[in-house]
């Protein structure tokens, strides 16, 4: 993780200009979500289609208020130029501090604004009454260009672009992954061994729903990582977004299945918008481990993009291995936090740097079991 090394952080006070230099007085507000006026979030919502940098869901103004309807406590920083809003910024604050909108369910976050605004992250931090941002999935800003008061490493995130012909990129998947190019015969044997194999895009079914959370909890259990759904908040937020049913309204909750011999085996729950899906949490049953149906509810997405309309299926950020045998395109972005007390991003990148290290070592399984069994609510603080 790079930390500035300039104790006193270096503030460009020139930001933004004085309303006799430029005619343009420039101002900063924090407001609750419920007052952000309907002329504002049009404003919020026309930045995101014009620029492709904000295409997530978690940039559209139906996820903040999601949160915000389960949570009660998200705010938005809005700048205004001559009392215009320029520029967005959906968060939660707690003391000084303050956490991307939907804290660690939020898979990609930033100010929403013209890029070529530059807004100062320090700038915006000080009008809103904050010392520190903290973020995990920081998109669309070159990292060797964040501002020196930031600590922040890289972390791969990875995509499908699936394009005009889902074919032949499933075709071209499948020759450079062996885990797609082998699917189907694993496929064919599930349904010669279980039964007739069949795949629902959008399944409404809401207990299926709950039963791919079920799965998606125990495999937190065996791998001994945090339970994103441990706080009641995480399944209401779900439960809201998969509630919407208007397919005119996007981001949608969308969840597909796949069953066999009249049994769902795999299923995934993730967000649509567009011609983009949001790949969010895939699950299986682990008893058709052997079928790999996480993979075959994967392939059966692609196989049916082009009668969906997506040209893109974002996986988000983190290493995970399925992420790897399923894309063919990776990004990078950016985990830290932007402060301007030298005492504080110390502290953070210390406490990255003993994670990491942890990492690393080669029996981190064990200490991961260990840990989590010790420290059963580790990392729920990501989710408060």
């Amino acid at each position: 993780m790079s930390l500035s090394a300039t104790k006193t952080p270096v503030f460009d006070h020139s930001w933004p200009a004085a309303p006799g230099e430029s005619g343009k007085a420039t101002t900063a507000a924090l407001k609750p979500f419920d007052l952000v006026g309907s002329d504002e979030k049009r404003v919020w919502e026309s930045l995101r289609a014009r620029y492709d940098r904000f295409r997530s869901p978690f940039f559209s103004v139906a996820f903040s208020e999601a949160v915000h309807a389960v949570r009660k406590d998200v705010e938005v920083a809005v700048v205004y130029q001559n009392e215009r809003p320029i520029a967005f910024l959906p968060l939660h604050r707690q003391g000084q501090s303050c956490f991307p909108v939907g804290r660690f369910f939020n898979d990609a976050h930033n100010i929403v604004c013209d890029p070529g605004l530059n807004i100062p992250w320090h700038w915006l931090l000080r009008q809103i009454g904050c010392n520190a941002y903290h973020f995990h999935a920081l998109v669309g800003q070159p990292l060797d260009e964040m501002p020196p008061h930031c600590c922040h490493r890289k972390v791969r995130s990875f995509r499908c672009e699936i394009g005009d012909n889902p074919v032949q990129y499933l075709r071209d998947l499948g020759r450079s992954h062996k885990t797609i190019g082998r699917q189907g015969q694993k496929t064919r044997k599930m349904a010669r061994e279980v039964g007739t194999v069949q795949f629902e895009f959008d399944c409404r079914d809401v207990e299926r729903l709950r039963q791919a959370i079920r799965w998606k909890r125990n495999q937190y259990q065996r791998t001994h990582i945090l339970d994103l759904f441990s706080t009641p908040w995480t399944m209401e937020l779900v439960e809201r977004l998969f509630g919407n049913i208007d397919r005119d309204q996007t981001p949608r909750g969308i969840l597909s299945t796949l069953n066999a011999g009249g049994r769902t085996v795999a299923a995934h729950f993730g967000m649509l918008d567009g011609d983009l899906l949001h790949y969010w949490f895939p699950a299986y049953d682990p008893a058709f481990a052997r079928y790999s149906p996480g993979t075959g509810l994967f392939v059966s997405i692609l196989e049916a993009a082009e009668a969906q309309g997506l040209r893109c299926i974002d996986m988000g950020y983190g290493e995970q291995p399925y992420k790897r045998k399923q894309t063919d395109e990776t990004d990078e972005v950016g985990q830290g936090c932007i402060s301007p007390s030298f005492t504080y991003r110390l502290l953070r990148c210390g406490q990255a740097h003993l994670i990491d290290g942890v990492k690393t070592l080669p029996l981190k399984s064990s200490l991961k079991r260990v840990g989590r069994s010790i420290w059963p609510n580790a990392g729920r603080s990501k989710l408060t």
